[in-house]
């Protein structure tokens, strides 16, 4: 593990104390790709001493609209040198290619992408091989500091044997929806409507986005490079007519399981469609919630839950990478 990942994996407990000991702070250029729900919050609290030179937006802005200069090319944008790159685009092609400039131009990233980053490990190995973070906590759990967890046990030599965890918040308040008894295409609706889900949420509903956050979790755990595409999901598309209200006269909850477990050298993963207990930590995670259980090879498991979609949980995801990178690189 390279210095600047221990950096970014600390505990935060004595971040704000340790900065206000610094004296100087060295300003970093930044920009941020994308201004729209989560490049936004970023914006808004963007800490010191980052210095905000542009941001890439698909249309143009009002003149005084953001605090920094909009541009909707981004040959333009790196032109102004950037030294940090933001990353909050919807996701795609183009999120993709981005990175990968950023990337090969020496720029720190801080990234929500949970895609890229699952699929791409060759540019965190290429940014972090020239010194430079890479960091996607808010890719994983939202305001759910998971990746962050796994990384102190792995430090502090627990370790991590087992992964069991609620990982798409989408797809958990949609099955919430359905238990209450709506359609399918109603409980879309109304996550699309309250800015959980993407106009197209097949990657949420089919198991996609979960089985990209286990190959994260996989990374940082033991090292393992996982293809996502190759981790076998189970799809809400696909649950049998009356399930949810059948898991309701049990008195469980169906929930999107995503499930990581490591013997020897060999790690598993999927994701799966369970009726739980009332009683399992998973089942009481409602609406957009998420909520991973860690089973250590040494001690007790560990739960961590939070908020797993939306603007403010993800914003501060990004913002705590943000945080840690300034600990590490500016002083």
């Amino acid at each position: 593990m390279t210095a600047p990942l221990k950096a970014l994996t600390q505990p935060e407990a004595s971040l704000e104390a340790r900065l206000a000991a610094r004296r100087v702070l060295r300003p970093l250029r930044t920009v941020v790709l994308g201004c729209g729900v989560v490049g936004g919050g970023v914006i808004e609290r963007l800490p010191r001493p980052l210095v905000l030179t542009g941001i890439l937006a698909r249309t143009p802005r009002p003149a005084g609209a953001f605090p920094a200069p909009v541009f909707t090319n981004a040959d333009a944008l790196f032109e102004t040198a950037p030294e940090l790159v933001i990353e909050a685009l919807p996701g795609g092609d183009e999120a993709e290619a981005l990175l990968a400039r950023a990337a090969g131009a020496g720029c720190h990233i801080v990234s929500a992408n949970k895609d890229v980053a699952a699929r791409r490990p060759d540019l965190i190995r290429a940014a972090r091989a020239q010194g430079r973070a890479f960091a996607y906590s808010a890719a994983v759990g939202g305001g759910a500091p998971v990746l962050e967890t796994v990384a102190r046990l792995a430090a502090s030599g627990a370790g991590v044997a087992r992964v069991r965890g609620v990982l798409n918040g989408t797809s958990n308040y949609v099955l919430d929806r359905l238990w209450e008894g709506d359609s399918l295409e109603a409980a879309i609706a109304g996550a699309q409507a309250a800015g959980f889900a993407e106009a197209d949420p097949s990657a949420d509903l089919d198991g996609l986005d979960a089985a990209n956050k286990l190959a994260l979790i996989a990374r940082e755990a033991w090292g393992a490079d996982l293809d996502p595409a190759a981790i076998k999901r189970e799809s809400i598309r696909e649950l049998p007519a009356g399930a949810a209200a059948a898991a309701r006269r049990q008195s469980r909850r169906l929930r999107q399981v995503g499930l990581l477990e490591r013997s020897g050298a060999r790690v598993t993963a999927q994701v799966r469609l369970e009726a739980l207990a009332e009683t399992d930590a998973l089942a009481r995670t409602r609406a957009e919630g998420n909520c991973v259980v860690l089973s250590p090879e040494r001690g007790a498991q560990v739960i961590v839950a939070g908020k797993g979609a939306g603007r403010a949980p993800t914003a501060a995801s990004i913002i705590g990478d943000l945080n840690r990178l300034i600990e590490a690189h500016c002083s």
